[in-house]
């Protein structure tokens, strides 16, 4: 019994130790704008609804279209949701242009999107 308290005691010291070693960051969300491809449904769709609920402005790339209106009525009127193919530079200019229309500093990018490709397995 007493070494259980001891080590629950010496875990709290710890867990006080590191909290005070490595505070938690927290990053003011007001005029900052993500960049997130690949927004169609999981990491990247679960990323931006969170982020625009901290109050971040959110411009989330998707690659189906039906996606865009689904996305968007998620989303408030800080995010921007736009198709985009990664494979496609036309679709990258594009973005690069909405960017430079939207902000002149970019405080995070997640290249969340991918390109599949199949092969042979020996």
């Amino acid at each position: 019994m007493c070494l259980t308290i001891g080590f629950i005691i010496i875990l709290y010291i710890l867990y006080r130790l590191y909290r005070h070693f490595f505070p938690t960051l927290n990053i003011d969300p007001n005029g900052k704008y993500v960049l997130i491809s690949g927004c169609d449904t999981g990491f990247g769709n679960g990323l931006a609804i969170e982020l625009d609920k901290q109050g971040f402005y959110v411009l989330a790339g998707v690659f189906i279209p039906s996606s865009v209106n689904l996305l968007k009525d998620k989303l408030s009127s800080r995010a921007t949701v736009f198709r985009l193919d990664i494979t496609k530079e036309e679709d990258i200019n594009a973005v690069y242009e909405l960017v430079k229309e939207k902000t002149k500093v970019l405080h995070a990018l997640v290249n969340n999107a991918g390109v599949g490709t199949g092969g042979y397995i020996d």
